[in-house]
Protein backbone atom coordinates (compact mmCIF):
# COMPACT_ATOMS: atom_id res chain seq x y z
CA UNK A 1 0.00 0.00 0.00
CA UNK A 2 2.79 2.41 0.92
CA UNK A 3 5.34 0.94 -1.47
CA UNK A 4 5.42 3.83 -3.90
CA UNK A 5 5.72 6.28 -1.03
CA UNK A 6 8.24 4.33 1.03
CA UNK A 7 11.03 6.70 -0.01
CA UNK A 8 8.97 9.62 1.35
CA UNK A 9 8.34 7.85 4.66
CA UNK A 10 12.01 6.92 4.94
CA UNK A 11 13.05 10.50 4.24
CA UNK A 12 10.57 11.84 6.82
CA UNK A 13 11.83 9.36 9.41
CA UNK A 14 15.42 10.37 8.73
CA UNK A 15 14.57 14.04 9.04
CA UNK A 16 12.79 13.36 12.34
CA UNK A 17 15.80 11.47 13.66
CA UNK A 18 18.03 14.31 12.50
CA UNK A 19 15.86 16.84 14.32
CA UNK A 20 15.94 14.73 17.48
CA UNK A 21 19.70 14.41 17.13
CA UNK A 22 20.09 18.18 16.78
CA UNK A 23 17.75 18.84 19.68
CA UNK A 24 18.99 16.38 22.27
CA UNK A 25 22.55 15.65 21.23
CA UNK A 26 23.67 19.05 19.96
CA UNK A 27 21.25 21.74 21.19
CA UNK A 28 20.83 20.63 24.81
CA UNK A 29 24.59 20.64 25.58
CA UNK A 30 24.92 24.05 23.95
CA UNK A 31 22.05 25.46 26.02
CA UNK A 32 23.38 23.86 29.20
CA UNK A 33 26.80 25.40 28.56
CA UNK A 34 25.20 28.80 27.93
CA UNK A 35 23.18 28.53 31.15
CA UNK A 36 26.29 27.60 33.12
CA UNK A 37 28.04 30.65 31.69
CA UNK A 38 25.11 32.90 32.65
CA UNK A 39 25.06 31.47 36.18
CA UNK A 40 28.78 32.08 36.48
CA UNK A 41 28.27 35.69 35.39
CA UNK A 42 25.51 35.99 37.97
CA UNK A 43 27.84 34.47 40.58
CA UNK A 44 24.85 32.46 41.80
CA UNK A 45 26.75 30.48 44.43
CA UNK A 46 28.61 33.51 45.78
CA UNK A 47 25.48 35.65 45.84
CA UNK A 48 23.49 32.97 47.63
CA UNK A 49 26.16 32.43 50.28
CA UNK A 50 25.69 36.05 51.36
CA UNK A 51 21.91 36.17 50.99
CA UNK A 52 19.46 36.25 53.89
CA UNK A 53 17.34 33.87 51.82
CA UNK A 54 19.99 31.19 52.49
CA UNK A 55 19.35 31.39 56.23
CA UNK A 56 17.96 28.11 57.66
CA UNK A 57 14.49 29.56 58.23
CA UNK A 58 14.02 30.02 54.47
CA UNK A 59 15.10 26.47 53.60
CA UNK A 60 12.39 24.27 52.04
CA UNK A 61 10.89 21.11 53.48
CA UNK A 62 10.39 18.09 51.24
CA UNK A 63 8.28 15.79 53.41
CA UNK A 64 4.56 16.06 52.68
CA UNK A 65 2.33 15.04 55.58
CA UNK A 66 -1.39 14.31 55.74
CA UNK A 67 -3.24 14.96 59.01
CA UNK A 68 -0.24 14.32 61.23
CA UNK A 69 -0.94 14.66 64.95
CA UNK A 70 -0.32 18.03 66.60
CA UNK A 71 0.60 18.52 70.27
CA UNK A 72 -1.39 21.27 71.98
CA UNK A 73 -0.26 23.48 74.88
CA UNK A 74 -2.97 25.56 76.53
CA UNK A 75 -6.67 25.33 75.77
CA UNK A 76 -8.22 25.59 72.33
CA UNK A 77 -11.28 27.87 72.33
CA UNK A 78 -14.38 25.72 72.03
CA UNK A 79 -15.78 27.85 69.20
CA UNK A 80 -12.59 27.85 67.13
CA UNK A 81 -13.23 24.98 64.75
CA UNK A 82 -12.14 25.00 61.14
CA UNK A 83 -9.20 24.90 58.77
CA UNK A 84 -6.21 27.25 58.84
CA UNK A 85 -4.43 27.49 55.47
CA UNK A 86 -1.15 29.27 54.80
CA UNK A 87 0.45 29.57 51.38
CA UNK A 88 4.15 30.05 50.69
CA UNK A 89 7.11 29.19 48.47
CA UNK A 90 8.95 25.91 48.94
CA UNK A 91 11.47 24.80 46.34
CA UNK A 92 11.32 21.07 45.51
CA UNK A 93 15.13 21.12 45.19
CA UNK A 94 17.97 21.62 47.62
CA UNK A 95 20.17 22.87 44.80
CA UNK A 96 19.26 26.06 42.91
CA UNK A 97 20.72 27.64 39.78
CA UNK A 98 19.10 31.00 40.56
CA UNK A 99 19.75 33.86 42.91
CA UNK A 100 17.71 33.03 46.01
CA UNK A 101 14.62 35.11 46.75
CA UNK A 102 11.50 34.88 48.89
CA UNK A 103 9.42 34.62 45.69
CA UNK A 104 11.41 31.69 44.20
CA UNK A 105 10.19 28.12 44.27
CA UNK A 106 6.97 26.14 44.09
CA UNK A 107 3.91 26.87 46.18
CA UNK A 108 3.05 24.81 49.23
CA UNK A 109 -0.11 24.88 51.35
CA UNK A 110 0.37 24.35 55.09
CA UNK A 111 -2.84 23.28 56.79
CA UNK A 112 -3.96 22.92 60.40
CA UNK A 113 -7.38 21.39 60.96
CA UNK A 114 -8.99 22.01 64.36
CA UNK A 115 -12.02 20.07 65.54
CA UNK A 116 -13.34 18.78 68.88
CA UNK A 117 -10.35 20.08 70.80
CA UNK A 118 -7.83 18.28 68.56
CA UNK A 119 -5.66 19.35 65.65
CA UNK A 120 -3.80 17.82 62.71
CA UNK A 121 -1.25 19.15 60.24
CA UNK A 122 -0.90 18.62 56.48
CA UNK A 123 1.34 20.16 53.82
CA UNK A 124 1.26 19.66 50.07
CA UNK A 125 2.80 21.23 46.98
CA UNK A 126 0.47 23.15 44.66
CA UNK A 127 0.55 21.05 41.52
CA UNK A 128 0.73 23.74 38.88
CA UNK A 129 1.97 22.90 35.36
CA UNK A 130 5.27 24.53 36.28
CA UNK A 131 5.68 22.42 39.43
CA UNK A 132 4.82 19.19 37.59
CA UNK A 133 7.25 19.95 34.75
CA UNK A 134 10.13 20.79 37.09
CA UNK A 135 9.42 17.86 39.41
CA UNK A 136 9.54 15.50 36.42
CA UNK A 137 12.80 17.06 35.19
CA UNK A 138 14.34 17.08 38.68
CA UNK A 139 15.60 20.66 38.26
CA UNK A 140 14.55 24.26 37.69
CA UNK A 141 13.39 24.82 34.12
CA UNK A 142 12.06 28.38 34.13
CA UNK A 143 13.30 31.81 35.15
CA UNK A 144 13.05 32.68 38.85
CA UNK A 145 12.17 36.05 40.36
CA UNK A 146 15.55 36.42 42.09
CA UNK A 147 17.31 36.61 38.72
CA UNK A 148 14.93 39.20 37.26
CA UNK A 149 15.24 41.40 40.37
CA UNK A 150 18.93 42.19 40.14
CA UNK A 151 20.44 39.67 37.74
CA UNK A 152 21.21 42.17 34.98
CA UNK A 153 22.34 41.07 31.51
CA UNK A 154 23.01 37.44 32.54
CA UNK A 155 19.38 37.23 33.66
CA UNK A 156 18.30 38.37 30.19
CA UNK A 157 20.39 35.54 28.77
CA UNK A 158 18.63 33.04 31.04
CA UNK A 159 15.23 34.39 29.97
CA UNK A 160 16.21 33.89 26.32
CA UNK A 161 17.53 30.37 27.02
CA UNK A 162 14.29 29.39 28.74
CA UNK A 163 12.30 30.66 25.76
CA UNK A 164 14.46 28.64 23.36
CA UNK A 165 14.02 25.47 25.44
CA UNK A 166 10.26 25.89 25.38
CA UNK A 167 10.17 26.64 21.65
CA UNK A 168 12.28 23.58 20.82
CA UNK A 169 10.47 21.18 23.18
CA UNK A 170 13.41 20.74 25.54
CA UNK A 171 11.14 22.08 28.28
CA UNK A 172 7.33 22.03 28.36
CA UNK A 173 5.92 25.25 26.92
CA UNK A 174 3.72 26.97 29.51
CA UNK A 175 1.65 30.08 28.85
CA UNK A 176 2.91 33.13 30.75
CA UNK A 177 -0.35 33.46 32.71
CA UNK A 178 -0.06 29.84 33.86
CA UNK A 179 3.67 29.81 34.56
CA UNK A 180 3.72 30.69 38.25
CA UNK A 181 3.84 29.06 41.65
CA UNK A 182 0.60 30.77 42.87
CA UNK A 183 2.36 30.89 46.23
CA UNK A 184 1.40 34.34 47.57
CA UNK A 185 -2.04 33.96 49.11
CA UNK A 186 -5.07 31.69 49.42
CA UNK A 187 -8.72 32.75 49.57
CA UNK A 188 -12.27 31.38 49.52
CA UNK A 189 -15.00 32.47 47.11
CA UNK A 190 -18.45 31.01 46.47
CA UNK A 191 -17.64 27.42 47.42
CA UNK A 192 -14.20 27.45 45.79
CA UNK A 193 -10.68 27.82 47.14
CA UNK A 194 -8.08 29.71 45.10
CA UNK A 195 -4.29 29.96 45.35
CA UNK A 196 -3.26 33.42 44.16
CA UNK A 197 -0.24 35.21 42.73
CA UNK A 198 -0.48 38.50 40.88
CA UNK A 199 1.47 37.31 37.84
CA UNK A 200 -1.01 34.62 36.76
CA UNK A 201 -4.57 33.39 36.62
CA UNK A 202 -6.04 32.19 39.93
CA UNK A 203 -5.51 28.49 40.61
CA UNK A 204 -8.61 26.65 41.81
CA UNK A 205 -7.65 24.07 44.42
CA UNK A 206 -9.39 20.75 44.84
CA UNK A 207 -10.57 20.02 48.39
CA UNK A 208 -11.00 16.37 49.30
CA UNK A 209 -11.74 14.45 52.49
CA UNK A 210 -9.46 11.99 54.27
CA UNK A 211 -10.77 10.09 57.29
CA UNK A 212 -13.56 12.61 57.62
CA UNK A 213 -11.19 15.59 57.58
CA UNK A 214 -10.79 18.19 54.81
CA UNK A 215 -7.55 18.13 52.85
CA UNK A 216 -6.05 20.43 50.22
CA UNK A 217 -3.68 18.08 48.40
CA UNK A 218 -2.52 20.67 45.83
CA UNK A 219 -4.46 19.29 42.87
CA UNK A 220 -6.29 21.86 40.81
CA UNK A 221 -6.29 23.97 37.68
CA UNK A 222 -5.98 27.56 36.50
CA UNK A 223 -9.23 29.46 35.93
CA UNK A 224 -9.84 32.30 33.49
CA UNK A 225 -13.63 32.28 34.04
CA UNK A 226 -14.73 31.21 30.60
CA UNK A 227 -12.07 33.25 28.85
CA UNK A 228 -13.22 36.50 30.45
CA UNK A 229 -9.89 36.96 32.20
CA UNK A 230 -7.01 37.69 29.84
CA UNK A 231 -4.56 39.29 32.27
CA UNK A 232 -3.00 38.39 35.61
CA UNK A 233 -5.28 38.37 38.65
CA UNK A 234 -4.65 39.88 42.05
CA UNK A 235 -3.17 38.13 45.09
CA UNK A 236 -5.19 40.35 47.45
CA UNK A 237 -8.85 40.77 46.54
CA UNK A 238 -10.88 42.99 48.83
CA UNK A 239 -13.86 40.86 49.86
CA UNK A 240 -17.22 42.53 50.47
CA UNK A 241 -18.34 41.07 53.83
CA UNK A 242 -22.02 41.45 52.90
CA UNK A 243 -21.99 39.13 49.89
CA UNK A 244 -18.48 37.68 49.41
CA UNK A 245 -17.82 39.55 46.14
CA UNK A 246 -14.16 40.09 45.27
CA UNK A 247 -12.98 43.54 44.16
CA UNK A 248 -9.47 43.67 42.80
CA UNK A 249 -6.86 45.39 40.66
CA UNK A 250 -4.17 43.74 38.60
CA UNK A 251 -1.19 45.01 36.67
CA UNK A 252 0.51 43.34 33.74
CA UNK A 253 4.16 44.36 33.86
CA UNK A 254 4.85 43.62 30.18
CA UNK A 255 1.94 45.69 28.81
CA UNK A 256 1.64 48.08 31.75
CA UNK A 257 -2.14 47.63 31.69
CA UNK A 258 -4.08 47.91 34.94
CA UNK A 259 -7.43 46.16 35.19
CA UNK A 260 -10.33 46.42 37.63
CA UNK A 261 -12.07 43.11 38.29
CA UNK A 262 -15.13 41.97 40.21
CA UNK A 263 -15.82 38.32 40.98
CA UNK A 264 -19.42 37.67 42.06
CA UNK A 265 -21.10 34.31 42.73
CA UNK A 266 -18.22 32.51 41.05
CA UNK A 267 -18.43 34.60 37.88
CA UNK A 268 -16.17 37.34 36.55
CA UNK A 269 -18.75 40.11 36.28
CA UNK A 270 -16.32 42.93 35.51
CA UNK A 271 -12.92 43.04 33.81
CA UNK A 272 -12.12 46.55 32.68
CA UNK A 273 -8.90 48.22 31.60
CA UNK A 274 -8.28 51.37 33.64
CA UNK A 275 -4.97 52.59 32.24
CA UNK A 276 -1.70 51.48 30.68
CA UNK A 277 1.16 53.49 32.20
CA UNK A 278 4.68 53.26 30.84
CA UNK A 279 6.83 52.32 32.62
CA UNK A 280 4.53 49.86 34.31
CA UNK A 281 3.88 49.76 38.02
CA UNK A 282 6.12 47.13 39.63
CA UNK A 283 3.41 45.74 41.87
CA UNK A 284 -0.21 46.59 42.56
CA UNK A 285 -0.49 44.29 45.53
CA UNK A 286 -3.44 45.58 47.55
CA UNK A 287 -6.30 48.10 47.49
CA UNK A 288 -9.20 49.59 49.47
CA UNK A 289 -12.96 49.13 49.35
CA UNK A 290 -15.42 51.61 50.89
CA UNK A 291 -19.20 51.81 50.83
CA UNK A 292 -19.35 53.48 47.42
CA UNK A 293 -15.78 53.54 46.12
CA UNK A 294 -12.72 51.47 45.42
CA UNK A 295 -9.22 52.91 45.75
CA UNK A 296 -5.89 51.71 44.37
CA UNK A 297 -2.38 53.10 44.91
CA UNK A 298 -0.14 54.18 42.04
CA UNK A 299 3.31 53.49 43.43
CA UNK A 300 6.90 54.63 42.99
CA UNK A 301 8.24 51.11 42.50
CA UNK A 302 8.17 50.65 38.71
CA UNK A 303 8.94 47.89 36.19
CA UNK A 304 10.98 48.19 33.00
CA UNK A 305 12.58 45.10 31.48
CA UNK A 306 15.15 47.27 29.72
CA UNK A 307 16.57 48.21 33.12
CA UNK A 308 18.19 44.75 33.23
CA UNK A 309 20.68 46.25 30.77
CA UNK A 310 21.35 49.26 32.99
CA UNK A 311 23.63 49.79 35.97
CA UNK A 312 20.94 48.72 38.47
CA UNK A 313 20.59 45.38 36.65
CA UNK A 314 16.96 44.90 37.72
CA UNK A 315 13.63 45.14 35.96
CA UNK A 316 12.31 46.80 39.15
CA UNK A 317 13.38 50.22 40.35
CA UNK A 318 12.17 52.86 42.80
CA UNK A 319 11.64 56.27 41.21
CA UNK A 320 12.12 58.94 43.95
CA UNK A 321 10.64 61.59 41.63
CA UNK A 322 7.36 59.66 41.18
CA UNK A 323 5.11 60.77 44.01
CA UNK A 324 2.74 58.10 45.24
CA UNK A 325 -0.89 58.76 44.42
CA UNK A 326 -4.29 57.13 44.88
CA UNK A 327 -6.84 56.45 42.16
CA UNK A 328 -10.51 56.53 43.24
CA UNK A 329 -13.32 54.98 41.21
CA UNK A 330 -16.90 54.13 42.05
CA UNK A 331 -17.65 50.51 42.84
CA UNK A 332 -20.00 50.46 39.84
CA UNK A 333 -17.23 51.86 37.61
CA UNK A 334 -17.57 51.17 33.90
CA UNK A 335 -14.84 51.27 31.27
CA UNK A 336 -14.35 54.82 30.14
CA UNK A 337 -15.36 56.38 33.48
CA UNK A 338 -12.74 58.77 34.82
CA UNK A 339 -10.33 58.00 37.65
CA UNK A 340 -10.11 60.69 40.33
CA UNK A 341 -6.45 61.08 41.33
CA UNK A 342 -5.03 62.19 44.68
CA UNK A 343 -1.28 62.83 44.76
CA UNK A 344 0.69 62.64 48.03
CA UNK A 345 3.73 64.75 48.81
CA UNK A 346 6.31 61.95 48.69
CA UNK A 347 7.29 58.79 46.79
CA UNK A 348 6.25 55.53 48.37
CA UNK A 349 5.47 51.86 48.04
CA UNK A 350 2.66 49.88 49.67
CA UNK A 351 2.55 46.12 49.93
CA UNK A 352 -0.48 45.82 52.21
CA UNK A 353 -3.30 48.19 53.09
CA UNK A 354 -5.32 48.20 56.29
CA UNK A 355 -8.85 49.59 56.10
CA UNK A 356 -10.50 52.61 54.51
CA UNK A 357 -13.93 54.21 54.82
CA UNK A 358 -15.99 57.25 53.95
CA UNK A 359 -16.60 60.09 56.39
CA UNK A 360 -19.07 62.97 56.06
CA UNK A 361 -17.54 66.38 56.73
CA UNK A 362 -19.26 69.24 58.51
CA UNK A 363 -19.71 71.02 55.18
CA UNK A 364 -21.66 68.02 53.86
CA UNK A 365 -18.85 66.75 51.62
CA UNK A 366 -17.22 63.34 51.71
CA UNK A 367 -13.73 62.24 52.69
CA UNK A 368 -12.13 58.84 52.33
CA UNK A 369 -9.90 57.90 55.28
CA UNK A 370 -7.28 55.18 54.75
CA UNK A 371 -4.44 53.51 56.63
CA UNK A 372 -1.40 51.57 55.39
CA UNK A 373 2.25 50.80 56.16
CA UNK A 374 4.27 52.80 53.60
CA UNK A 375 7.85 52.28 52.40
CA UNK A 376 9.54 55.61 51.68
CA UNK A 377 12.03 53.89 49.36
CA UNK A 378 12.66 50.38 48.10
CA UNK A 379 15.71 48.54 46.77
CA UNK A 380 15.67 47.39 43.15
CA UNK A 381 16.36 43.74 44.09
CA UNK A 382 13.02 43.71 45.98
CA UNK A 383 14.52 42.30 49.22
CA UNK A 384 11.19 41.58 50.91
CA UNK A 385 11.33 39.95 54.38
CA UNK A 386 15.11 40.41 54.57
CA UNK A 387 17.51 42.68 56.43
CA UNK A 388 18.05 44.69 53.21
CA UNK A 389 14.41 45.76 53.08
CA UNK A 390 13.75 49.39 53.98
CA UNK A 391 11.30 49.93 56.86
CA UNK A 392 7.62 50.68 56.39
CA UNK A 393 5.85 53.21 58.59
CA UNK A 394 2.16 53.39 59.46
CA UNK A 395 0.45 56.28 57.62
CA UNK A 396 -3.00 57.82 57.66
CA UNK A 397 -4.43 59.50 54.53
CA UNK A 398 -7.54 61.61 54.06
CA UNK A 399 -8.85 62.28 50.54
CA UNK A 400 -11.33 65.11 49.95
CA UNK A 401 -13.58 63.81 47.16
CA UNK A 402 -14.94 67.29 46.48
CA UNK A 403 -11.68 69.23 46.16
CA UNK A 404 -9.58 66.34 44.83
CA UNK A 405 -6.90 67.03 47.44
CA UNK A 406 -5.04 64.89 49.97
CA UNK A 407 -5.93 66.88 53.07
CA UNK A 408 -4.17 64.63 55.57
CA UNK A 409 -1.06 62.46 55.25
CA UNK A 410 0.55 61.67 58.57
CA UNK A 411 2.97 59.09 59.86
CA UNK A 412 1.46 57.48 62.97
CA UNK A 413 4.28 55.12 63.92
CA UNK A 414 8.00 55.56 63.23
CA UNK A 415 8.71 51.83 63.58
CA UNK A 416 8.80 49.06 61.00
CA UNK A 417 5.37 47.44 61.14
CA UNK A 418 3.94 45.59 58.14
CA UNK A 419 1.53 42.82 57.05
CA UNK A 420 -1.46 44.19 58.99
CA UNK A 421 -4.57 42.30 59.96
CA UNK A 422 -7.98 43.49 61.15
CA UNK A 423 -11.56 42.29 61.46
CA UNK A 424 -12.56 42.07 57.78
CA UNK A 425 -16.25 42.18 58.70
CA UNK A 426 -15.51 45.92 58.92
CA UNK A 427 -14.12 46.34 55.40
CA UNK A 428 -15.26 49.73 54.13
CA UNK A 429 -16.65 50.77 57.52
CA UNK A 430 -14.99 52.66 60.39
CA UNK A 431 -12.83 50.22 62.34
CA UNK A 432 -10.76 50.79 65.44
CA UNK A 433 -8.18 48.02 65.66
CA UNK A 434 -5.30 46.88 63.47
CA UNK A 435 -2.84 44.13 64.29
CA UNK A 436 0.62 45.02 62.98
CA UNK A 437 3.52 42.60 62.53
CA UNK A 438 6.74 43.92 64.05
CA UNK A 439 9.55 43.64 61.50
CA UNK A 440 11.63 46.39 63.05
CA UNK A 441 12.65 44.20 65.95
CA UNK A 442 13.58 41.29 63.71
CA UNK A 443 16.10 43.03 61.42
CA UNK A 444 13.45 42.89 58.73
CA UNK A 445 13.36 39.08 58.66
CA UNK A 446 9.71 38.19 59.14
CA UNK A 447 8.09 39.44 62.38
CA UNK A 448 9.12 39.10 66.01
CA UNK A 449 5.78 40.11 67.51
CA UNK A 450 2.41 41.72 66.91
CA UNK A 451 1.12 45.12 68.03
CA UNK A 452 -2.57 45.88 68.58
CA UNK A 453 -3.07 49.48 67.47
CA UNK A 454 -6.06 51.83 67.89
CA UNK A 455 -6.64 53.62 64.57
CA UNK A 456 -9.29 55.97 65.97
CA UNK A 457 -7.41 57.22 69.04
CA UNK A 458 -4.06 56.69 67.27
CA UNK A 459 -2.36 54.84 70.10
CA UNK A 460 -0.66 51.54 70.82
CA UNK A 461 -2.84 49.15 72.82
CA UNK A 462 -0.79 46.04 73.57
CA UNK A 463 2.14 44.07 72.17
CA UNK A 464 2.77 40.33 72.10
CA UNK A 465 6.38 39.13 71.66
CA UNK A 466 6.95 35.94 69.64
CA UNK A 467 10.21 35.20 71.46
CA UNK A 468 12.49 32.83 69.57
CA UNK A 469 9.98 32.44 66.72
CA UNK A 470 9.23 34.55 63.67
CA UNK A 471 5.68 35.20 62.48
CA UNK A 472 4.23 35.82 59.06
CA UNK A 473 0.78 37.35 59.57
CA UNK A 474 -1.42 37.61 62.68
CA UNK A 475 -4.70 36.63 61.01
CA UNK A 476 -7.86 37.88 62.74
CA UNK A 477 -10.59 35.24 63.10
CA UNK A 478 -13.89 36.58 64.45
CA UNK A 479 -15.52 34.75 67.35
CA UNK A 480 -18.84 33.10 66.58
CA UNK A 481 -21.66 35.50 67.49
CA UNK A 482 -19.10 38.04 68.69
CA UNK A 483 -20.35 41.53 69.42
CA UNK A 484 -17.26 43.75 69.68
CA UNK A 485 -14.90 44.49 66.80
CA UNK A 486 -11.99 42.78 68.58
CA UNK A 487 -14.06 39.82 69.79
CA UNK A 488 -12.05 37.04 68.19
CA UNK A 489 -8.65 35.44 67.83
CA UNK A 490 -5.29 36.14 66.24
CA UNK A 491 -3.81 33.09 64.55
CA UNK A 492 -0.22 33.06 63.29
CA UNK A 493 2.04 30.27 62.09
CA UNK A 494 5.29 30.85 63.98
CA UNK A 495 8.56 29.54 62.57
CA UNK A 496 12.10 29.06 63.82
CA UNK A 497 15.06 27.37 62.18
CA UNK A 498 13.99 23.95 63.46
CA UNK A 499 10.41 24.19 64.76
CA UNK A 500 6.97 25.57 63.94
CA UNK A 501 3.79 26.14 65.89
CA UNK A 502 0.39 27.70 65.42
CA UNK A 503 -0.17 30.45 67.96
CA UNK A 504 -3.67 31.44 69.07
CA UNK A 505 -4.14 34.74 70.91
CA UNK A 506 -7.24 36.38 72.33
CA UNK A 507 -7.50 39.44 70.06
CA UNK A 508 -9.17 41.49 72.77
CA UNK A 509 -6.71 40.89 75.63
CA UNK A 510 -3.71 39.91 73.46
CA UNK A 511 -3.13 36.97 75.81
CA UNK A 512 -1.98 33.55 74.61
CA UNK A 513 -4.68 30.87 74.63
CA UNK A 514 -3.03 27.92 72.91
CA UNK A 515 0.09 26.87 71.03
CA UNK A 516 -0.11 23.99 68.56
CA UNK A 517 3.29 22.36 67.99
CA UNK A 518 3.58 21.09 64.41
CA UNK A 519 5.35 17.80 63.61
CA UNK A 520 7.95 19.45 61.35
CA UNK A 521 9.44 22.85 60.66
CA UNK A 522 7.77 25.21 58.18
CA UNK A 523 9.73 27.62 55.92
CA UNK A 524 9.20 31.32 56.44
CA UNK A 525 5.99 32.48 54.78
CA UNK A 526 3.18 34.95 55.09
CA UNK A 527 -0.45 34.93 53.97
CA UNK A 528 -3.18 32.71 55.37
CA UNK A 529 -6.94 32.31 55.51
CA UNK A 530 -9.38 30.66 57.89
CA UNK A 531 -12.30 28.48 56.81
CA UNK A 532 -15.03 28.01 59.39
CA UNK A 533 -17.54 25.18 59.47
CA UNK A 534 -19.97 26.96 57.13
CA UNK A 535 -17.33 27.61 54.48
CA UNK A 536 -15.93 24.08 54.77
CA UNK A 537 -19.37 22.58 54.24
CA UNK A 538 -19.87 24.67 51.08
CA UNK A 539 -16.58 23.68 49.41
CA UNK A 540 -17.09 21.73 46.20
Amino acid sequence: MFGEYSWLLTTAACLLLLLLLVRFVLLRPLLNAARAKANAALDVDGYNRGSDYSLPGFNPVHTELTHAAVRIDGTLPADLEGLYLRNGTNSPFDRTDSRRHMFNGAGMIHQVYISNGEASYSNHYIKTPRYLAEAAAGRELYIEFGDVAGGGKPALAKIALSAIEQRTGLAPAIDTLENSSVSTAIQFHHGKLYALQETSFPFELKVSEVSGKPLVDGEGQYRNFGGGLDHPFTAHPKIDPSNGDWYSYSTHTQSGKIHFDVLSNGQLTRHEELMAPKPAMGFLHDCYLTENYSVFPDLSLRFDGAKLMSDIGSAFYFDPDYKMRFGVIRRDHREGDKIQWFTTDQPGHIWHTINGWEERREDGGTDIVMFAPVFRDYASNVPIHSSQESPAYLYKYRLNLDSGEVTEQRCLLEHFYERPSYNTDYIGKPSRYAYLLDEGGANGIMGKGVLKYDLIDEKEVKYFDYGEYRGGEALFVARKNGSAEDDGYLVDLLMSEERACLLILDASSMEELARLHLPQRVPYGVHACWLGAEQLSSLR
